[in-house]
């Protein structure tokens, strides 16, 4: 078959090797000059930075990945685990290490904070007892719990909603099992891994928190980036072709007078590119909104009614939240500082409002740094440290226009490093930004919104992202954070997994 790639993010790349692997002819559209979408790099006087993931979990998904198209991935990549996983902070100035190792951590929170240990290891226990389904329902098509069988092992079953814990939010899970409420802002946080807020968080996003444990984090030595390049480079041993620089600006879609509608083609910016399968990498409302065709419409109601439910589905979704990213060259290092440290502020729930109701910079926002070259030293110039500063932040437009705002709320997130013990003023070298509205320019995603739709609701949160074979538009297949499975680098590998078993061998 004759495939075109819409994306060259990291879900759209890995959908490209696994079907390249399978003896298709592959041609990936990327608009801008470099692939990796969300997954980017910047470089500037010696210091590199991640502007996109920060961490990698789950790495026996990219093992796979590698395996399945060609070569191992120790062939290709070197993974360095980060340990602690993350520094925590609270406003009160107290804070505790978390690491991968649960024993030694449990024993620390206990001494800590006494009962915090014990309380740690229920909540993580509650957790585990939803990895498995969770696990299951990442791993296979929508609907969940399927209606037929799949070829993706393991498969779910329909008891795994139960599981799950339907009925409860993150923050309810969070608060029945610990009682120190800063051991709750830890667990909270994990609503943010999917863009969302965890009062209205389903509560199978606490399987993050188990993640972490139960399989470390790690960091790709030379920066994440190096990942999206490998992907890349496998591509084309396979025989794909990549055009970079090349944007996609319409899917091309047959059908009318009662057949049903397909896609036939896609339109560059240099051609139009006929095919018989089409794999969507980027955002599922930007490609809903201007990339799809309205096309001649089928005249099966059945199929009209289902691809006007999808695209209304996606188009109407509350977008998820966003990100404002601060990357700073430093002199010298910051005493102490690892891997990853998360500073919380005094009113978390704030944050949230600010976010999703007020839509305004957050005021006091939870502070993520992460300082790369403290597991790896080639992110920086000897003695100079690589700051990665990230807030979660509204999308861009409805009234909000972060163009505007960028550079009073860059200082003000400067004084509030330095309010919470990390004043970095004096010891910038170089200095980017990346708001909202770059993230919206640079990827397509529409609002700058990470994650697509947020997953507010807690049976509806956990299940209602677009599935990765669009209803209506036969030879549509859709991957990425913004679909089925969900955000991170491992899930939009999984989905990609999940499209090229949809598709299957050439012929």
């Amino acid at each position: 078959m004759r495939i075109v790639v819409v994306g060259a993010g990291a879900a759209g790349l890995a959908a490209a090797a696994r079907l390249a692997a399978l003896g298709h002819s592959v041609t990936v559209l990327e608009r801008a000059a470099v692939a990796g979408g969300k997954c980017g790099l910047v470089e500037r006087g010696g210091y590199r930075f991640d502007s996109g993931p920060s961490l990698l979990t789950m790495p026996w998904v990219f093992e796979e990945l590698f395996a399945a198209t060609g070569a191992p991935l120790a062939e290709e990549l070197e993974l360095v685990r980060v340990e602690p996983v993350t520094r925590y902070r609270f406003a009160d100035g107290t804070g505790f290490d978390l690491g991968a190792d649960l024993p030694p951590t449990l024993a620390a929170l206990e001494e800590w904070s006494p009962g915090a240990g014990t309380d740690w290891a229920a909540f993580m226990g509650a957790c585990a007892s939803m990895w498995p389904a969770s696990l299951r329902y990442l791993s296979a098509p929508p609907p969940w719990p399927p209606r037929r069988p799949t070829p993706t092992e393991p498969s779910p079953h329909p008891l795994d909603l139960l599981r799950v814990r339907p009925w409860r939010t993150l923050r309810s899970l969070a608060r029945a099992h610990l009682r120190d409420p800063r051991l709750r802002l830890v667990a909270e946080r994990f609503a943010t891994y999917a863009g969302a807020d965890p009062r209205r968080a389903p509560a199978a996003l606490a399987a993050a928190g188990y993640v972490e444990h139960a399989f470390g984090a790690w960091h790709v030595a030379g920066g994440l980036h190096r990942l999206v390049e490998a992907l890349a480079r496998r591509v084309e041993r396979l025989g794909g072709e990549l055009r970079l620089g090349t944007g996609a600006r319409r899917i091309v879609c047959s059908g009318g007078d009662g057949t049903p509608s397909r896609v036939r083609a896609v339109e560059s910016d240099a051609e139009a590119i006929e095919c018989d399968a089409v794999v969507g990498g980027v955002d599922a409302q930007a490609l809903f909104a201007g990339l799809l065709e309205p096309g001649p419409r089928s005249r099966a109601g059945v199929e009209r009614s289902r691809a006007r439910r999808e695209r209304s589905r996606v188009l109407e979704a509350e977008r998820s939240l966003s990100g404002f990213v601060l990357m700073l060259g430093l002199r010298g290092r910051t005493p102490g500082l690892p891997h990853h440290t998360i500073l919380f502020p005094a009113d978390y729930d704030a944050e949230f409002d600010d976010v999703f109701t007020r839509r305004r910079p957050v005021a006091d926002p939870t502070l993520y740094l992460s300082a790369s070259v403290a597991s790896d030293p080639t992110q920086a110039p000897a003695g100079g440290e690589n700051l990665f500063v990230l807030v979660n932040a509204p999308t861009n437009g409805g009234g909000l226009d972060w163009d505007a705002h960028a550079d009073a709320y860059e200082a003000h997130l400067l004084e509030r490093l330095a309010a919470r013990g990390v004043d970095v003023r004096e010891r910038i070298e170089v200095r980017a930004r990346r708001t909202p509205a770059d993230l919206e320019r640079e990827t397509g995603a529409p609002g700058g919104a990470i994650y697509g739709a947020a997953p507010h609701g807690r049976v509806r949160g956990s299940l209602d992202r677009p599935g990765n074979a669009a209803r209506g538009v036969g030879g549509l297949h859709l991957v990425g954070g913004t679909v089925h499975p969900g955000g991170g680098l491992p899930l939009v590998a999984l989905g990609a997994r999940l499209v090229a078993e949809q598709i299957g061998p050439a012929d």
